[in-house]
């Protein structure tokens, strides 16, 4: 490691540190106004509990990659991480189902249909398995429906939100501590195809690779932004987007700019922040959101569709046009989540690209056909208009670094629980504005999400 690359891990590591205190006094305030509750905690295990393997892994080994004889990076981890990676998803699952018991059985929820949207994707994408001649339901996939199911009866607003930037601080500051400790623990060595950021590093943090910890720190700005109180959601937002620039994903650090930036001009705030008097839905704000939305979105499905037109694209665009292929047999109901992976250990494709095809709409399309585009497609326009023109600008900020992202990667998965799973289930409890009727004093209701009196639950 260069001297360059130490001191930039060092800045990294003495900020985490420093970013303890803002971190705090937003966490205190939330606590002065009771905004965390049982939802956050379900978001923050979800999002925990999905990558402590992967934590666990790189703090107790290092970052010890497993070559084949060829040189190239073979999929897989030691014993007692896949020991723990079991656990995990075990526990989780368990803590899924003991929260939709309780919201249906005890808090009589009222049921989100964004979550269950979702859900019927991760269905139908099961369902192609089944007539493609994959195995049905793996442990992660139940994973994932219980987790779906959990958001589905959770309360929507502030707290799931809350739960999500909670994810981020855990995993920023794990980062920090471990670049104190172990500095080459935390970088991926930079490649001639894959040069280094200004820094000089490749920044993982304790994440298998720059690229995931970059998509998150990227999904979370938004939820730090309307989550946390007072100014400070703006330092931490902007802390967050350092981290994703100094991952080294390009990608990664230009969103996290773009969404800043859409965030500083849009300045969402939810329902129970709101200046009394004010309009909340300016035509202009809406119109504005629309207007980066709707490109970001058709850049997704234009790029695999007309990668020639981007330059040269390597490794993605190879896969693409695999997909493309393949995807003409069988448009309708696509080949199902397992089908893309299962190529890897049959030598078809290398391992780097056997997670995902690297395209949410490609992604999609080719496992859940055009079933399941269409069904992405409902549940992108519900979450934009379920609150009609009022909460464009509010749902745009956290849509916007999800679908920019998704031209190069694919950072919602609807065939397994992964590490980016808890931003599906925050993103799909974003809070609607409609404001319920007061219930009489002493009668049981489901309080709304944006008032700060609320008890929690």
């Amino acid at each position: 490691m260069s001297q360059e690359q130490s001191t930039s891990v060092l800045i990294i590591g003495l900020l985490s540190l420093l970013a303890l205190i803002p971190w705090a006094a937003a966490f205190l305030r939330a606590r002065t106004f009771r905004d965390w509750d049982l939802t956050a905690t379900v978001v923050l295990l979800v999002g925990v509990l999905a990558n402590v393997d992967a934590a666990a892994y790189v703090i107790g080994s290092g970052r010890q990659e497993q070559l084949d004889p060829l040189g190239r990076t073979v999929i897989g981890s030691p014993g007692w991480v896949h020991q723990i990676a079991v656990v995990s998803n075990g526990l989780l699952l368990a803590v899924c189902v003991a929260f939709v018991l309780y919201r249906l059985l005890v808090a009589r929820a009222r049921i989100n249909a964004a979550p269950l949207i979702a859900f019927t994707i991760v269905l139908a994408l099961g369902a192609s398995d089944g007539l493609n001649g994959e195995p049905l339901w793996s442990p992660r996939q139940l994973t994932l429906l219980a987790a779906l199911l959990a958001a589905a009866v959770g309360r929507p607003g502030r707290s799931a939100l809350l739960g999500g930037t909670a994810v981020a601080m855990v995993y920023t500051t794990m980062g920090g501590i471990q670049a104190l400790m172990e500095p080459a623990d935390v970088l991926r060595p930079c490649r001639a195809d894959n040069a280094c950021n200004v820094l000089g590093i490749h920044y993982a943090g304790v994440f298998t690779n720059e690229n995931i910890l970059g998509l998150m720190l990227l999904l979370c700005i938004p939820f730090a932004w309307l989550s946390l109180r007072g100014r400070v959601r703006i330092v931490l937002a902007c802390y967050l987007a350092f981290l994703a620039a100094a991952t080294g994903s390009v990608l990664a650090g230009t969103a996290a700019v773009a969404t800043v930036v859409l965030l500083a001009v849009l300045r969402p705030r939810l329902r129970d922040e709101e200046t009394p008097g004010v309009p909340r839905g300016m035509p202009g704000r809406s119109l504005l959101a629309v207007s980066v939305l709707l490109p970001a979105a058709a850049l997704g499905v234009v790029v695999p569709l007309r990668h020639a037109m981007f330059g040269d694209l390597r490794l993605r665009a190879a896969i693409w046009d695999m997909a493309k292929e393949e995807w003409a047999a069988s448009p309708l109901v696509g080949y199902g989540g397992k089908a893309w992976s299962a190529k890897y250990p049959q030598g078809e494709i290398p391992a780097a690209v056997s997670p995902s095809l690297h395209n949410e709409w490609i992604d999609v399309a080719y496992a859940g056909g055009l079933i399941g585009v269409v069904l992405f497609l409902i549940l992108l326009a519900y979450l934009v208009f379920r609150d009609g023109t009022r909460g464009i600008p509010t749902i745009a900020c956290v849509l916007f670094p999800v679908l920019l992202s998704s031209v190069m990667e694919r950072p919602w998965a609807f065939d397994i629980s992964n590490a980016l799973t808890f931003t599906l289930l925050a993103a799909t409890l974003v809070p609607t504005g409609s404001r319920g009727r007061v219930p009489p004093v002493g009668t049981r209701h489901e309080t709304p999400c944006f008032d700060r009196s609320t008890a929690r639950r």
